[in-house]
């Protein structure tokens, strides 16, 4: 069709096969091994056999190791990224959003978790502040994967995304065909979906705020591993998920060769055939008329390339960590200072600050549209996430100096705080205002208790 809603964005066209290798790659060695001679190619001695060489790619390519590295590398980073919960504020009408962020019941940190993983995977993610059917409702967060987000305007005044999926009929599933197209018509957002084989076009939808108020903004976000500008980048840990698949293929040649070197065959020369061979049968030879002197020896391959393999193997398991493999520790090892740890962190962790900095904001902007949507100020929202990759926690004495030096008034409550907070001794989730008023409360009770303990008015 010349005007198709299922046409792809050059640019997505350009990352699909980058993105699908990583999904592969961290789905593990059953994907990678179903992908078939995407990742691993046919030896060419293969198909000269009658079946096409089937029969030997199956035993070839079921001998081969798939490295598991990239899904253990992806939700180590993940756990390094939310070590600590980012610091997110909003307003209590939006407190709900807590334990309940998504249609399905993923709570907020849950979720945000989740769009870290997604921009370690494929460096691409998108939420839609999803409006309810009456304005007054709170809305909820709908999660994209990057490859749901087919094309899309550069000015943002449109975007479409594929949520074809498995569809419940009764007790069956049937896959069904199914789009979402987000647009700017006039200046108001607009909802439609296409549905089925031949894309029919449902009823357009406007989605409204608190009061029926018309959205001029397309409550979506685009969430890239650096920022959350629209072009699709390199994935993050692509060179992890090549490093994997070079290592597959690898294995596969040196696995061969060892069965191989192993599958001797036996050679009768100048001599008739024995009758059995094996462990305690013995076989005789006898010259007869042929001519030469008769032999009997086991041949194969000399496995020559073995060893070349071996050291093929380890080097790309070196290049796999040097593009991020290796999962990062913050235990100190027993003879490098506090000093030298942070030097190290400091430049192992440049792409993790991005892509958490990048995460948070992406969060952030997806809360402030359902601000908008409820009436509130989108100002109110705030997502500080952790950026201390290692641990910084205080000991009791940094922390009774800290607590010395703002007694002493050098600096002031709201920087003692953060320090406490980013210390892991106060609460990530109070602010400081909060943390003053259950020390209030601790000290002189509750208001309500405060007003049972004062005296009556005097009545004159």
């Amino acid at each position: 069709m010349a005007d198709d809603v299922s046409t792809k964005h050059p640019d997505y066209i350009a990352r699909a096969d980058q993105w699908q290798l990583m999904r592969n790659t961290s789905g593990g060695e059953g994907e990678v091994k179903a992908a078939g001679e995407e990742y691993l190619p046919q030896p060419s001695g293969f198909k000269a056999q009658a079946d096409g060489g089937r029969a030997l790619y199956a035993a070839y390519q079921k001998r081969a190791q798939f490295p598991e590295i990239v899904h253990p590398t992806i939700h180590g980073m993940v756990g390094v990224i939310h070590r600590t919960e980012a610091q997110i504020e909003m307003p209590e009408a939006m407190m709900p959003l807590w334990e309940r962020a998504t249609k399905d019941g993923l709570p907020l940190e849950a979720l945000h978790r989740r769009i870290t993983a997604e921009l370690l995977t494929t460096g691409r993610y998108a939420l839609l502040a999803d409006a309810a059917t009456e304005g007054s409702d709170l809305p909820w967060l709908a999660g994209y994967s990057g490859e749901a987000l087919i094309n899309w305007a550069h000015d943002r005044s449109l975007f479409v995304l594929d949520e074809s999926g498995l569809k419940r009929e009764g007790f069956r599933w049937e896959q069904e065909q199914r789009f979402r197209v987000l647009e700017l018509r006039d200046g108001r957002y607009q909802v439609q979906t296409y549905t089925g084989t031949e894309r029919t076009a449902g009823e357009i939808i406007e989605p409204t705020g608190k009061g029926n108020a018309r959205l001029t903004e397309i409550p979506f976000v685009v969430i890239g591993a650096r920022d959350l500008s629209l072009p699709p980048e390199l994935p993050p840990l692509m060179g992890v998920g090549r490093s994997a698949i070079a290592l597959y293929q690898l294995s596969a040649d040196y696995r061969w060769q060892l069965f191989m070197t192993g599958q001797e065959t036996l050679v009768v020369i100048n001599g008739d055939a024995p009758t059995a061979v094996g462990a305690g049968a013995v076989i005789a030879i006898q010259q007869g008329d042929n001519v030469g002197t008769p032999d009997v020896k086991y041949v194969g391959p000399a496995g020559t390339g073995i060893g070349a393999h071996r050291t093929a193997i380890q080097d790309e398991r070196a290049a796999a960590a040097q593009a991020g493999a290796r999962l990062f520790s913050s235990e100190q090892k027993s003879a490098e200072s506090g000093d030298a740890l942070r030097i190290r962190f400091a430049a192992e962790t440049a792409t993790l600050t991005t892509i958490a900095q990048s995460s948070a904001q992406g969060l952030e902007r997806a809360l402030r549209h359902i601000a908008v949507m409820i009436g509130h100020d989108p100002e109110e929202v705030t997502v500080k996430p952790n950026l201390s990759f290692i641990d910084t926690s205080l000991s009791p004495a940094e922390a009774e100096s800290l607590v010395r030096v703002w007694q002493e008034g050098a600096i002031s409550y709201e920087t003692l705080y953060e320090r406490l907070q980013r210390g892991e001794i106060a609460s990530a989730e109070r602010s400081a205002e909060d943390e003053l008023a259950l020390v209030d409360e601790e000290r002189f009770g509750s208001e309500e208790d405060r007003r049972d303990v004062l005296p009556a008015p005097l009545r004159v």
